[in-house]
């Protein structure tokens, strides 16, 4: 990979120091601002500058960087020279993980979380937090200035195919910081997204700065895709003085070029950026093999290639939509171009379903995007996502159709097909279109159809992602003990003589109440005062648990039903869990059901060394490493017998340093794609 995207993970030669990025100042500034009129909030602190941290123009290689975890402390900071490398294309408010997201965290330890990140995150959301955590402007540790971590974002970020934004990102940076592995990064992205009249550009302003041999094949690329072979031929003259020879690949496409035949497929097996390109101009095809490879560049590049054939090219855009590797909006548009008759798309929900699946999609996506009839619509779009869940594409089903879904009327007369309405709009994250049709079929459920069912199955879903009530409450966030230093939680107005409690999203259960024995108790909710306010609130919250209680005891008897109960056990423990990360309530005769044996199971689970570094970096409050660490403790999701508590634990870190609505995402994700 880091020969394919002319990034090396050895430590590049130390940046040359640049004014703070004027965005970047800003949001510092205003940070500051709006910290300081509000005040401490912690009764003795004082305010003062950042040792070796932002702004400061002394290197720390003794310790790590520190930055306040508490993002409502005073914070005084010196916006002198800093890193050029703090650059980035996001701020906090359009998702970056701020400023500070390395706090705790040297350069050299950053580093190297940036070169493990996987290439392809087994989640949309974990690869999401991936590409804000590279994009996101920050302050570096100051440590180790000689590591380049504006390389290693850039070379991240190609590797798993996000290239606009790498190519952004090199772009953001400042010019006289750019050096020759920057430069080589922006031209990669350019070739694996098939923009060489882009690429060739920019290879014509860069070239005459370096002399790598990397310039040479790419000057000797751009002269064949303009069909000037006297340029090509000296250019390649060129690569073997330097000594460039013993590329066989480069060569032998070369050759393919001059001759008009094909490559050998032996030298195709590890494809660059400027293979793929050379291919493109020898108008051969990339071997389809390397669908299988999970490399995002050949897929992307497979995708792309114009001499990739029709259905192949529908299949890697499935993969590739999947991965994250391209947009809904892109795979509708690649489905788009495939032909299919009038008569094929009027008479798509009775003929047979096509033998390439990807095609089977495209002709149903089609078929709808032409119908202005809206229950016509819904008809197909009904098809559309039962063949997806059965082939456990649900969720990029769910993507795809999204704007279709969204000129369907929400009413009582599409009530059969509110429930698949319902779950596709939670799973494309259109939570507020996903309650009102929770709504429709709350109210068209009755004894003569399904609905009332159905949505007893959706209710953990429904419960993770907050359309319906648990009874749960947030816990209030802790305050520092100013004698001691230690961390307390108080609630209500007496924290010494309240009685004991349990709280999560939605009430406070005193321990000792009516569990779940029928799942019908009622629960029991102290108010925290004696107003009027709060004793609703707990009476409210207390009817909540119960409705809770009741949901889930009939949610597990239908699980029980099911006719693979290891699967029915293996979503019950997933279920259980996320819902303890939430506070959300799980009664103790739905974990006595699952006490069973076999006690000791074969689990797909992380190592240890990623668990502790998880919870650590959670409880100091080290954003930028627990995304990091969440993505890795991600990566067993698509195993069938993933560990669910690692999974739980990930969505609770999350939590744990303000990342809620991407916790929320994750653990919705999870379960729509676990159990499809």
């Amino acid at each position: 990979m880091m020969t394919g995207t002319g990034l090396a993970c050895a430590p590049a030669l130390a940046q040359t120091s640049a004014p703070v990025p004027l965005f970047l100042k800003q949001e510092a500034e205003q940070d500051a601002e709006r910290q300081s009129d509000q005040g401490p909030t912690n009764p003795g602190t004082t305010s003062a500058p950042l040792s070796g941290g932002f702004g400061s123009t002394v290197p720390n290689t003794t310790q790590a960087e520190t930055f306040p975890s508490d993002p409502n402390a005073v914070q005084s900071l010196s916006l002198g020279a800093v890193d050029a490398e703090a650059v980035g294309t996001i701020g906090r408010s359009r998702g970056g993980l701020g400023i500070d997201m390395w706090n705790g965290t040297t350069r050299r330890s950053a580093a190297h979380l940036i070169s493990e990140l996987p290439a392809t995150p087994a989640t949309h959301t974990a690869r999401d937090l991936q590409e804000r955590m590279l994009l996101s402007a920050a302050a570096l540790p100051q440590d180790s200035p000689e590591i380049s971590l504006l390389e290693a974002r850039v070379a991240k970020l190609i590797e798993m195919g996000a290239l606009d934004n790498a190519i952004e990102l090199v772009r953001a940076a400042p010019q006289g910081s750019r050096g020759s592995m920057l430069a080589q990064a922006e031209i990669n992205a350019l070739l694996i997204g098939a923009k060489l009249d882009a690429a060739c550009d920019a290879i014509e302003s860069y070239g005459a700065s370096y002399e790598e041999v990397f310039w040479l094949k790419a000057a000797a690329m751009c002269a064949f895709y303009a069909n000037d072979p006297t340029s090509a031929a000296f250019s390649v003259d060129l690569v073997r003085e330097m000594g460039g020879e013993g590329d066989a690949t480069f060569f032998g496409l070369v050759s393919a070029i001059r001759s008009g035949g094909a490559a050998n497929p032996e030298l195709l097996d590890e494809l660059r950026p400027l293979d793929l390109a050379l291919l493109e101009i020898a108008k051969q095809s990339i071997p389809t093999s390397q669908l299988e490879t999970g490399n995002p560049a050949a897929i992307i590049g497979i995708t792309n290639a114009k001499a990739t054939a029709t259905d192949v090219r529908l299949e890697a855009a499935r993969k590739a939509e999947k991965l994250g590797l391209i947009s809904a909006e892109q795979l509708a548009d690649i489905y788009q171009s495939v032909n299919f008759t009038a008569d094929a798309l009027a008479s798509v929900l009775d003929d047979a379903s096509e033998g390439i699946q990807a095609r089977q999609y495209a002709k149903l996506y089609q078929a709808a995007v032409q119908s202005d009839v809206p229950a016509a619509r819904a008809e197909i779009l009904s098809a559309l996502f039962e063949t997806a869940e059965f082939e456990g594409d649900f969720m990029q089903a769910a993507r795809l159709s999204a704007p279709m879904l969204a000129d369907i009327p929400v009413n009582g007369d599409f009530s059969w097909f509110a429930v698949a309405a319902l779950k596709a709009s939670i799973a494309a994250n259109s939570f507020e279109r996903a309650e009102n049709w929770l709504q429709v079929a709350r109210s068209s459920a009755n004894a003569s159809n399904d609905i009332s069912s159905r949505l007893s199955l959706l209710y953990p879903v429904l419960a993770i992602s907050g359309l319906e009530e648990t009874g749960a409450i947030k816990p209030a966030q802790p305050v520092a003990n100013a004698a001691n230093g230690n961390s307390v939680q108080t609630f209500g107005t007496d924290a010494q003589s309240a009685p004991q409690q349990n709280f999560g999203l939605g009430g406070a259960v005193v321990p000792g109440a009516p569990t779940s024995s029928g799942g019908m108790a009622s629960a029991t909710v102290m108010p925290n005062s004696a107003s009027a306010e709060d004793v609703q609130s707990a009476s409210d919250r207390a009817a909540a648990l119960a409705r809770h209680r009741a949901r889930m005891i009939e949610w597990q008897e239908m699980q029980a039903a099911r006719g693979d109960q290891a699967a029915a056990r293996r979503y019950s423990e997933l279920i259980f869990n996320l819902f303890e990360g939430f506070g959300i309530e799980v009664p103790d005769s739905l974990w006595d059901g699952l006490l069973k044996a076999p006690y000791a199971e074969e689990r797909v689970t992380t190592s240890s060394a990623v668990s502790h570094h998880l919870n650590d970096a959670a409880s100091a409050q080290q954003k930028a490493k627990t995304v990091a660490m969440v993505i890795q403790a991600q990566q067993i999701a698509a195993a069938e017998n993933a560990d669910p508590k690692v999974l739980s634990d990930t969505v609770t870190s999350l939590e744990a340093v303000g990342l809620e609505s991407d916790a929320r995402r994750l653990a919705t994700e999870l379960l729509m794609s676990f159990n499809h």
